[in-house]
């Protein structure tokens, strides 16, 4: 017997056909139904003829396509190492599992919806690629804008840095035409070297200070200020290894002596100086900027702050 609406093989006492799930009267031959496939055979398993065949609906989105299908063994596609296994599987069988797994109203119902399963699927990952291309196109454009952006600012910074005081004079401890001695207010300053190759900073002929640190100092230019008073400049260039080059600091001379102020300084031997009236100006490079010091009535300024004398920054120790 088979299914009036589907034509399927049906038993006589069966109350709906076990195909389509309709209930049925039962026909001595199979009929043929304009909406489903009315060819079966015992070898497909019920299958029609339109079913079979690959969905890139099922390939592509395969555990979403499984859960729209209710074919719950799709969801293996989630599973590490699985999932491609059963994306392939799911392209070749899905269009039957969905056949099995839902009602449908009729063979052309099911291509239309499985057609706009694999016309998603396509969509989707067509345009997952086309962005992904665009991408691996733009990252390193932008990468390369955005590095010529920071270079830019970079050399900006740099040549800021390095831009001299106006009204100033380039500083420079390393010069080959520095003095090796200054007559100042408070007497003849000099720097001698002993028979062990240690220097020392003489005032008329004594030591100013016998630290470690006086080995290394060195006078390098001399300013006149008001009231009879002298500022030299002095520099320290030695005894910190190579993550300092050089340190400076000034020694207030008048009629009396000589008192230094604490050092400082970026480490860098190279900068620029300026002179206006009693206040003496100092930039130097500093990392990503120029740091600036201020002398003025004995007071030294590091970028607005006072530089006050402590352990680490005392030139006689």
């Amino acid at each position: 017997m088979f299914c009036s609406h589907c034509g399927a093989p049906m038993a006589p006492d069966a109350a709906a056909c076990a195909v389509c799930g309709k209930a049925a009267t039962v026909n001595a031959s199979p009929s043929v139904n304009l909406d489903k496939a009315s060819l079966y055979s015992a070898d497909d398993g019920g299958i029609p003829d339109g079913v079979k065949g690959w969905s890139w609906g099922a390939f592509f989105l395969n555990w979403i396509w499984a859960i729209g299908n209710r074919s719950w063994i799709g969801l293996l596609a989630l599973v590490p190492y699985v999932g491609w296994i059963m994306a392939f599987w799911l392209g070749f069988k899905g269009r039957e599992m969905a056949w099995k797994n839902k009602q449908w109203d009729s063979l052309e119902h099911f291509n239309r919806v499985q057609r706009k399963w694999s016309q998603w699927g396509v969509g989707i990952t067509v345009g997952a690629a086309i962005i992904g291309i665009l991408a691996a196109i733009a990252a390193p454009a932008y990468q390369d804008y955005t590095t010529r952006e920071h270079e830019a600012q970079r050399a900006a910074e740099q040549a800021a840095n390095a831009a001299p005081l106006a009204g100033g004079s380039i500083l420079d401890s390393n010069a080959d035409n520095l003095p090796t001695s200054l007559r100042t207010v408070a007497g003849q300053l000099e720097r001698k070297t002993g028979a062990d190759g240690t220097g020392a900073l003489l005032l008329d002929g004594q030591a100013l200070f016998t630290g470690e640190d006086a080995r290394w100092q060195f006078p390098l230019r001399s300013f006149t200020l008001a009231g009879g008073k002298e500022a030299i400049l002095i520099a320290s260039s030695g005894g910190r290894g190579n993550s300092c080059e050089t340190l400076f600091y000034f020694l207030l001379a008048d009629a009396s002596g000589v008192t230094p102020t604490p050092l400082f300084g970026t480490c860098a031997a190279q900068g620029s100086i300026a002179q206006r009236g009693d206040t003496i100006t100092i930039k130097l490079p500093d990392v990503n900027r120029a740091s600036t010091i201020v002398l003025q009535n004995g007071v030294v300024r590091a970028d607005g702050q006072v530089v006050s004398l402590t352990g680490m920054n005392d030139p006689s120790r």
